[in-house]
Formats: structure tokens, C-alpha cells, sequence
């Protein structure tokens, strides 16, 4: 029994859990020419875990391999999809679908934070994914219970402000074709005031903390959760089968 988490990112709306291995030689040809099919085939065959988003960014993930998740976590999972054959071959990796083709992802800044392998045995497996949906309410009142409430405070007033000095900085650029010049000058001091503010109580400690506390949650409540359980030698299909010889896209 075991768990594995990381994290990885997507610019594409697409996260996936692979094995450079499992992967055909010509995957980037395959991927670029039809990425629904190539998904499609390789999750069906199990060289591959697919998880749609509905947007792009930063995605964690905890993979347990024979046990189940723990009861908080388990109460908040849900789109569960099974895989009745998981082939884990050789590194296994997370991250977003580009970073995905024939060898390893370069650790370049094309892909730095994409992507992150996973210390997961060879070997196959039964799995099932899920989705985790936190409630908005249990967030905020674990980081409140987690940080005390002056700390939390000072969190939400940073994003306050960091979110106003965005929005603040892309009004200057258009008050100054409206404004005159006094008032113009007047708006952007408050707006410089209040990016000065938010980068003060981003390096405080209240703020330094609360970061540590965003990742700890992130790591018990990961936004995909994967289950996989040892399949028994009498269960194991042969993978090197016809039926996983098939080309992606065959009928």
C-alpha cells in the first residue's frame, strides 16, 4: 500500500497520466493528426488515464495504489470512471497533454511545472478516477481553523488587493485617453498605493504561512484522485495481444 501526489499543469484543457513506454512510435504524429482518437484508444487499452478539464492551469493529483483514500477525501470524490486494466511501464508522469510524445518531457521552460513523475511499481492494475469537488465553505473553514482567523484575514485582504491593483492598472491605461491630467496621475498613485500594499502582506508571514497551508490542502484534497489495485496473475490479459497491437484509429 502506498501513495503517490504531484502536481502539473495544462495549457490545453487536457491532463494525463502516461507511460513514455506504452506510447506508440509515432505518438506525436498520432496526437497532432487526431488527439480525441489517440485518447480515446490509449485510455481504452489502459497505456494511458485521461482526465478532461474545463480549463486550463495548475492540476494536483494522489494516486493510491492498494488501499482507498482517506474518509475526508473520500467524501468529496466524484465522475468516477473505472479502467479495468491499468499498464504501468517504466517512469510514470502528470501533466497537461502537450507534454506528452515519444521520450521523456524535457525539463526545459517549455515544460517546467507541467508535469511531474510519479514513483509509481510496474506492474498491472485495476483503477478507478476520480474528480474531487470541495465545497467553497469546507476550504475556507479549514484554512480559517488551519491558519486562525487573523492570518486568514490578512490572506483575503492581500487577494483583495492584488486582484484590485490588476484591475486598477488596466483602468490607468485607459483613463488616460479620458481623464485629465491631475486625475489621471490621482488614480494611479491609489492604484500604485495598493500594489505596494498587496506585495508588503504577500511577504509577511501571516502570507508565507498561508502558502504552505494552500499546498498542505492541495495535497489532501488533490483535484484528481486515482485508485489503483493489483490485479491477481490469473486476471492479467497478455499485453502484447492483438488487440493492443491495433494502430491507433483501427476499427
Amino acid at each position: 500500500m502506498a501513495k503517490f501526489s504531484g502536481s502539473g499543469g495544462t495549457e490545453g484543457g487536457n491532463m494525463v497520466m502516461y507511460w513514455p513506454e506504452n506510447l506508440p512510435e509515432d505518438a506525436e504524429r498520432l496526437l497532432e493528426e487526431d488527439p480525441v482518437t489517440f485518447l480515446d484508444t490509449l485510455s481504452e487499452e489502459g497505456r494511458i488515464i485521461w482526465f478532461p478539464n474545463d480549463g486550463d492551469g495548475q492540476f494536483s493529483i494522489s494516486v493510491y495504489l492498494d488501499e482507498d483514500p482517506p474518509a475526508p477525501l473520500k467524501g468529496f470524490l466524484g465522475e468516477e470512471e473505472n479502467y479495468p486494466d491499468v499498464r504501468v511501464k517504466g517512469a510514470t508522469f502528470f501533466g497537461g497533454l502537450e507534454c506528452v510524445g515519444e521520450e521523456e518531457p524535457k525539463l526545459s521552460d517549455e515544460y517546467q511545472g507541467m508535469f511531474t513523475q510519479l514513483a509509481i511499481p510496474e506492474g498491472i492494475y485495476q483503477g478507478s478516477v476520480f474528480r474531487t469537488f470541495v465545497p467553497p465553505t469546507f476550504s475556507r473553514s479549514w484554512l480559517i481553523e488551519r491558519l486562525g482567523t487573523r492570518r486568514y484575514r490578512i490572506l483575503h485582504w492581500q487577494q483583495l488587493l492584488s486582484r484590485a491593483s490588476f484591475l486598477g492598472i488596466v483602468a490607468c491605461l485607459f483613463a488616460f485617453f479620458f481623464l485629465k491630467l491631475p486625475v489621471w496621475l490621482g488614480l494611479v498613485a491609489v492604484v500604485a498605493s495598493s500594489f505596494v500594499a498587496a506585495v508588503l502582506l504577500a511577504r509577511s508571514e501571516a502570507c508565507r504561512e498561508a502558502i504552505v497551508a494552500i499546498d498542505e490542502f492541495t495535497q489532501l484534497y488533490p483535484e484528481f484522485v486515482v485508485v489503483l489495485s493489483s490485479v491477481p496473475p490469473e486476471g492479467i490479459t497478455d499485453p502484447d495481444s492483438t488487440e493492443l497491437a491495433l494502430p491507433v484509429g483501427s476499427a
